[in-house]
C-alpha cells in the first residue's frame, strides 16, 4: 500500500538538501517539494528522517470520509482530504492566487494545500462558500503538472491535528491583522485630513471586501475546525465602527478639481 508523507523544509539552507537525499535513498518518490510517496514497508524509516520538521502522515482511501469530534466537539480528525499540488509562480495572472486568498485551505508545505472533501461544508443558507470545482479546473488549466488527490486521510492525527489547526489560527490572524492596519492607516489618514472622498470610498469598500471573504472563511473553519475566530472578527468590527465614527466626526473630505 502507498503512503504519502509531506513535512516542512528546513529553514536553513544548508540542511534542506539531506532529507530528500535520506528519502530518496528509502525508495521515497517526490511528487511536489516537501511532499512524497512512501511505500508502506518504509514508513518508520522515512518519518524518522522528518521527524522534526512537522511530518504529516496520509493515505488514500475508497471512501470518503467525515470529520469526527470527541465529546466535548473537538475535532479529532480532519476527515476526507483533497490534496492539491500546484505551483503558484506560474500563475501570472494572479486569479488563482486570488481564488486561494478567498478559499479555506489548510497549507501542508510549499505549493502543496489540503481541502476538506466534505460538500455539505462548502454551503449555507445563501449558497455556495466557494466553488472549488472552478478552482481546481483553473489549477489544471495553468499547471500541468498540478496534481489533485481526492480522499485522503490523515493518518497521524494526534500529532498533526493541533501543528494543522495552529497554521489555519495563524493565517487567519495575520489576515485580521493584515486588515485591522489597513483600517488603522484610513483612520488616521481621515485625522491628519490627507484624503479625498472618492479615495475613502474605494479603499473602504477593497478593505471591508476582504474582510467579508475573511469572514466567509473563518465561519468555514470554524463549522470543520471547531476552533473560535470570534476574538480576530471582533477586532476588525471594532475597527469598522470606528471608521465610521471618524467619518462622522472629522468629515475631513477634500474636493480636488
Amino acid at each position: 500500500m502507498v503512503f504519502y508523507i509531506v513535512y516542512r523544509a528546513s529553514k536553513e539552507h544548508k540542511n534542506r538538501g539531506l532529507i530528500p537525499k535520506r528519502l530518496e535513498t528509502l525508495g521515497c518518490k517526490r511528487i511536489c517539494n516537501s511532499f512524497w510517496e512512501v511505500n508502506e514497508r518504509k514508513i518508520d524509516e522515512a518519518l524518522k528522517v522528518v521527524s522534526g520538521n512537522q511530518p504529516i502522515l496520509l493515505k488514500r482511501t475508497r471512501d470518503i470520509r467525515k470529520p469526527e469530534y470527541d465529546g466535548e466537539g473537538n475535532l479529532v480528525d480532519f476527515g476526507s482530504l483533497i490534496i492539491v499540488t500546484y505551483n503558484t509562480d506560474r500563475d501570472e495572472s494572479g486569479r488563482i492566487r486570488g481564488l486561494l486568498a478567498k478559499t479555506p485551505y489548510i497549507r501542508l508545505c510549499r505549493s502543496v494545500y489540503a481541502f476538506s472533501q466534505n460538500d455539505n461544508l462548502y454551503s449555507n443558507k445563501r449558497g455556495k462558500i466557494v466553488n472549488m470545482n472552478q478552482l481546481f479546473t483553473l489549477i489544471k488549466e495553468n499547471d500541468e503538472s498540478s496534481k489533485i488527490l481526492p480522499r485522503m486521510i490523515i493518518m497521524n492525527g494526534a500529532e498533526a491535528t493541533e501543528i494543522l489547526i495552529e497554521r489555519v489560527k495563524l493565517r487567519v490572524a495575520n489576515k485580521a491583522e493584515k486588515i485591522l492596519d489597513g483600517y488603522k492607516n484610513l483612520i488616521q489618514t481621515i485625522f491628519d485630513g490627507e484624503i479625498e472622498k472618492r479615495r475613502l470610498i474605494e479603499e473602504e469598500k477593497k478593505l471591508y471586501s476582504e474582510f467579508a471573504s475573511l469572514r466567509r472563511i473563518a465561519i468555514f473553519y470554524e463549522r470543520w475546525l471547531r476552533v473560535d475566530f470570534a476574538k480576530d472578527m471582533m477586532r476588525v468590527y471594532s475597527a469598522i465602527r470606528k471608521l465610521q465614527t471618524s467619518k462622522s466626526e472629522y468629515n475631513p473630505f477634500k474636493q480636488r478639481n
